[in-house]
């Protein structure tokens, strides 16, 4: 008798997308993956401008001045340090932990789903506006830092948030 397809495909991708709790677990990765992606906008934004900050202001060294001038890295450490930041934050994403026992889902999706649905919504709406903020800018000295920091620390809110409740699930 031959394998049914499902069954097949659940050994090759490792996971069981094709039922209920194959669905949560894979919609939960997905939604660790859009947060991770909106991070990495960010990030990736961050260092261009950083970039373009250098080529453009920092000037070259010389005898008379072999370092720049502080107030024209200033704005090059404070986005270093937000890029790290950031970096810390989408690596903490994907350490969330992942939900693996049946009776965990089981409570998940009959008592749970909603307020699951509103910690994920949170991650992502924070982590897709900060990706925005920081894509909108074109100069370093034109992203709101602190803006950019309270976005993350209500990202790490909901991520802290969500790891209690599924806690208090298991």
């Amino acid at each position: 008798m031959t394998e049914p397809v499902a069954g097949r495909l659940r050994r090759l991708l490792g996971s069981d997308v094709y039922t209920v709790k194959g669905r949560l677990r894979a919609d939960d990765l997905l939604v660790r993956e859009r947060v991770r992606r909106g991070l990495a906008e960010a990030s990736t934004r961050l260092r261009e401008l950083a970039g373009e900050w250098r080529a453009d202001r920092v000037p070259p060294s010389t005898r008379e001045q072999p370092f720049p001038p502080a107030e024209v890295m200033e704005p090059i450490r404070r986005a270093e340090r937000l890029g790290r930041t950031i970096e810390d934050v989408s690596t903490a994403v994907g350490g969330l932990p992942v939900l693996s026992q049946d009776r965990v889902w089981d409570r998940v999706r009959k008592v749970g789903l909603d307020e699951l649905l509103q910690f994920d919504w949170t991650m992502v709406g924070e982590s897709d506006a900060l990706a925005l903020d920081i894509t909108q800018c074109g100069a370093l000295d034109q992203i709101d830092i602190r803006a950019a920091e309270d976005r993350i620390s209500r990202l790490r809110e909901a991520m802290a948030d969500r790891r209690r409740y599924l806690e208090i699930l298991a």
